[in-house]
This record gives structure tokens, C-alpha cells and sequence, in this order.
């Protein structure tokens, strides 16, 4: 076997036996839900850390902060499914918040490189240590993907809480949600990005008529099998004063 023979076999088994790459779930918004998923058989572990700060409206509520942490399956090309638990804090204790089951459905596979491309979520929220019911949440995304770069992302939801789930009485508490963002790149290949977004609340039933409404800006960056967005919102206290005056988060995320 002549040597250049060789070096060709030895260079075709190396990149056999070297592992694909995998492009992470990117999500270039803080709040904003977004159509890009974990591609099939790859796990994504993510975690988000955020807070929420004191309402003018709301003198009772303290300052509190969130982790967020758990594995994101890639199921096929159009289904992955996170599967969290959040620890919250405030000044006086530190407990456990939630769990979460939380599937999103993209209805176009992975792969289609279509400018519009729309998602579907739903989520099983169950509360632990909180006064707020276990909930059933659904969302209907739709994102734009500009040619040169921009990208163009509605997410509408409504959360559904039941105090009956965790054997209590009340009435159905209904919240619609609303966000929508549009992202920026900064770099030739999209890694890095900016981008504006704005977020809210509205009371649909069985819960108090506050208001919450937001807007932000954010950062994200994208390099190899890692993704990393960083963002605050900003309330629009002075119009609505039971919404707090920041939400920082900060979201990572690696596939295994």
C-alpha cells in the first residue's frame, strides 16, 4: 500500500470516529419562545437565572429570584421536550418552585430553511411551594427569518390554572401572555446577535386585573455545541405600577 494510500485511510477513519457537530436549540430572546429546536437524539442541558424586582404596586411582594435547570431532549426533527425543575429565593428562604413537562412541536421539520416557521407548545406547570395552582400553559409561535439576517419572532399563550390539581378550591385562574421580539446579527455568521423584545400579561379570568407589560433588549451568543442570551426587561411601571421594575435573566445552554 503506497504511503498517500495511507494517509487517506488514516484521514477518512479520523473523521469517522470524530463526533458530528450539533447545533444547539438557539434562542436569541430572554422571554420570547422561539422555532429552533434541539435536533433529534441530542440532549441540550439548559439553565436559566433570573429575578424579578419590587412592584411599587405590590409593597408585599419581595424581590425574588429563580434558577431554572433541566435536560431538553430532541425526540425527532419536529419535537423536543424539557423536562425542569426552579428553585426560587428571596431574602428571608430559598425552596423548591416547580416542575415542569414542557413539549414544543415544530411543524415544520428541522432542515426546512422556510422564512416563516410556526411552533407549538405546551407545558404541565406543577407547583410546589407556592400559592399559585398547577397549570396547563399553551403557546402559538411564529418566526420570520429575513434573507439578510434579521429575524422576526410572536409568541401568544395563555396559562390555565387549576386549584382543583392540587386539591384546592377557587376558580379557574386564565392569563394571556404575549411577547414578540425581532433579532439582529452582529457577526457574518449570525454567532453573535442583538435584539429587542417586548413581553406581557393580561388577566383573562379568576385572577386580579393588574397588568404586566414589558420591554427589553438582549445578547446572545452562539459558539460550537453552546449558546449563551443575556437581557433585562424593563416595566412599564409608571403606566401599569403592579409591574416590576426589572426581570434579568440570564440563560446557557449545551448540548451533551
Amino acid at each position: 500500500m503506497s504511503a498517500v494510500r495511507r494517509v487517506v485511510m488514516v484521514a477518512v477513519l479520523a473523521l469517522a470516529v470524530l463526533p458530528a457537530p450539533a447545533e444547539a436549540g438557539r434562542r436569541p430572546f430572554i422571554w420570547v419562545y422561539d422555532t429552533e429546536i434541539v435536533p433529534k437524539g441530542d440532549v441540550e442541558l439548559e439553565q436559566w437565572l433570573w429575578a424579578k424586582s419590587r412592584s411599587p404596586g405590590a409593597p408585599e411582594q419581595r424581590s425574588r429570584y429563580w434558577i431554572w435547570w433541566g435536560p431538553v431532549f430532541g425526540l425527532t426533527q419536529q419535537l423536543e421536550l424539557a423536562v425542569p425543575f426552579q428553585v426560587v429565593a428571596t431574602r428571608e428562604r430559598t425552596q423548591l418552585d416547580s416542575f415542569d413537562a414542557d413539549l414544543r412541536l415544530r411543524l415544520n421539520p428541522r432542515g426546512d430553511d422556510g422564512p416563516w416557521q410556526p411552533l407549538v407548545r405546551l407545558a404541565w406547570h406543577q407547583a410546589i411551594h407556592t400559592s399559585q395552582p398547577s397549570r396547563v400553559d399553551a403557546n402559538l409561535v411564529q418566526s420570520f427569518q429575513m434573507e439578510s439576517g434579521p429575524r422576526l419572532v410572536l409568541d401568544l399563550g395563555v396559562q390555565a390554572g387549576v386549584p382543583a390539581f392540587r386539591g384546592q378550591e377557587g376558580p379557574l385562574q386564565l392569563l394571556g401572555t404575549y411577547a414578540a421580539g425581532a433579532s439582529f446579527p452582529l457577526s457574518e455568521e449570525g454567532e453573535l446577535r442583538a435584539s429587542l423584545e417586548a413581553f406581557g400579561e393580561l388577566p383573562l379570568e379568576g385572577l386580579p386585573s393588574a397588568q404586566h407589560h414589558f420591554v427589553g433588549a438582549d445578547l446572545a451568543w452562539t459558539f460550537g455545541r453552546s449558546w449563551v442570551t443575556l437581557g433585562v426587561l424593563v416595566g412599564l411601571t409608571p403606566l401599569f405600577p403592579e409591574t416590576p421594575r426589572f426581570m434579568p435573566r440570564l440563560i446557557w445552554a449545551v448540548v451533551l
